[in-house]
């Protein structure tokens, strides 16, 4: 297993719902630790990128084209 934690910036988020929404999209889609900040637009994760390709979360559908939320890759260490 190689665990990769992604930081992404996250836009469209205005409420502590979209928070939710956007946790429970990243964790439905094979992410660990999920941490969203509304405040800075935020998100980090952790993948095992033997299940799940770091650059595959802003593809997921919390992020498709009918969504609000949009999401571009900060950081993968």
């Amino acid at each position: 297993m190689a665990s990769k934690k992604v930081t992404m910036k996250v836009y469209g988020m205005t409420c502590d719902d979209c928070v939710r929404h956007v946790t429970n999209g990243l964790t439905e889609g094979g992410a660990d630790k999920v941490s969203v900040s509304l405040k800075d637009g935020i998100a980090t994760a952790v993948v095992d990128d033997s299940k799940v390709l770091p650059d595959d979360l802003v593809k997921l559908p919390v992020f498709s084209k009918d969504s609000q939320y949009k999401a571009q890759i900060r950081r993968i260490e």
